[in-house]
């Protein structure tokens, strides 16, 4: 049975989160942790590794599956000033 991978573009709104380190502690991959209190695995997450911790809007191709990890592959971003939830 072949795996069922879902794949389509969306805008997210989150804060890049880390998500792998290396044996020096060092941030190897990172995600973003979206409004939508899901964690989506940036697959080109080099570029923002120097953003850990910042909030951003990103467009690109999300992948989801039963048995994988949310992924997205950021086409475009945007630096946000502030992230508000609602409770």
């Amino acid at each position: 049975m072949k795996k069922q991978i879902i794949a389509s573009t969306r805008t997210l709104v989150g804060v890049i989160t880390p998500f792998a380190w290396d044996e020096n502690d060092r941030v190897t991959e990172v995600s973003l942790s979206a409004t939508d209190d899901e964690e989506y695995i940036i697959e080109n997450g080099q570029r923002f590794l120097e953003l850990v911790q910042k909030p951003i809007r990103a467009t690109g191709i999300v992948k989801s599956g039963k048995k994988i990890h949310r992924a997205i592959n950021i086409k475009k971003f945007e630096m946000l000033e502030h992230i508000y939830m609602a409770e």
